[in-house]
């Protein structure tokens, strides 16, 4: 947590006895009359106390402008502004780095470094559009402010738009550059799940309880609550990238399509707790992600 940006305490001590002299810390958290502890036991209490200490010194100092840096060890990132990031591939920095919130303009540049020599202008353009089209969905998500790890909507829309990028690929893409186009779609994809993935575990808490207030109260662990999440999640990319490959590839029609999509929808958002009861609520989420779906297609 940062508190007045980038400062320090001139004089740690000199602070530190004005919050005493206002605040008095506990020093009753731990005593030897309420439970026996160990001397290293002791010792974590004691550096806790004089953390709290330490922390109200600066947060009272802050407030009478005599902070000019916070230590690192009190500093936390905002866990709802996190920057999507991740390595490409191969290791190295992807190119979608820095253009989350824009990854048309990756794709864009890409046509005009290496298609100019096979389309005409008009050609690019009309290829950018359709990309645009593709991606457009997923950099709005990007966009949007609150919990950025992997979640049903992300793994929704990623896995439409890349359908939709490989359809392009076979219809506008030259021969010659389909293997580097496909190449681009990969990172892309590889990119927006390694990033959200990444966020996703760190906001896993270390357990949760299920069956509060019952007999059979049981622990479950922030690796087991992950390999739930992520066998989930890989299911839904399975099953929605199969619907749309059958509807881009002509193997269904598009009134069979959007059902399916809108069951598999009213499916999802009819089932989450917090919805429960609230039918227009369900209604209005499914028809958001149709919306999107039927820009993407162009329904």
């Amino acid at each position: 947590m940062k508190v007045q940006g980038n400062r320090y305490i001139n004089n740690p001590e000199m602070i530190k006895n004005k919050v005493e002299k206002k605040t008095t810390v506990p020093q009753n958290i731990i005593s030897e009359d309420d439970v026996k502890i160990s001397d290293s036991a002791r010792k974590l209490v004691e550096t806790a106390r004089d953390k709290v200490s330490d922390f109200q010194a600066m947060h009272f100092s802050s407030i009478n402008g005599e902070i000019k840096e916070i230590p690192a060890e009190y500093k936390c990132e905002n866990l709802f502004k996190l920057e999507l990031k991740t390595s490409s591939i191969s290791g190295d920095k992807s190119v979608f780095e820095g253009h989350s919130e824009n990854e048309v303009s990756v794709f864009e540049k890409w046509v005009d470094e290496n298609a100019a020599e096979y389309l005409s202008e008009d050609e690019r353009n009309t290829l950018k559009e359709q990309i645009d089209k593709m991606v457009a969905a997923v950099d709005d998500l990007n966009e949007r402010e609150g919990y950025r790890g992997t979640s049903f909507e992300s793994v929704f829309l990623l896995s439409a738009s890349e359908a939709g990028l490989n359809k392009i690929n076979k219809m506008y893409i030259p021969e010659q550059l389909q293997t580097g186009f496909s190449n681009m779609i990969d990172e892309y994809v590889h990119f927006n799940e390694s990033a959200r993935n990444s966020i996703m575990e760190r906001m896993t808490p270390d357990y949760m309880v299920i069956g509060i207030r019952s007999k059979t109260e049981t622990y479950k662990y922030k690796s087991e609550i992950i390999s739930d999440e992520t066998a989930f999640y890989a299911n839904e990319k399975k099953e929605i990238s199969g619907i749309c490959n059958q509807f881009l590839n002509g193997k269904t029609d598009q009134k069979l399509f959007c059902n399916e999509m809108k069951d598999r929808l009213n499916d999802y958002y009819g089932s989450r707790y917090e919805l429960r009861n609230q039918p227009e609520a369900v209604e209005s989420r499914v028809n958001n992600m149709l919306s999107k779906l039927q820009h993407m297609y162009a329904l």
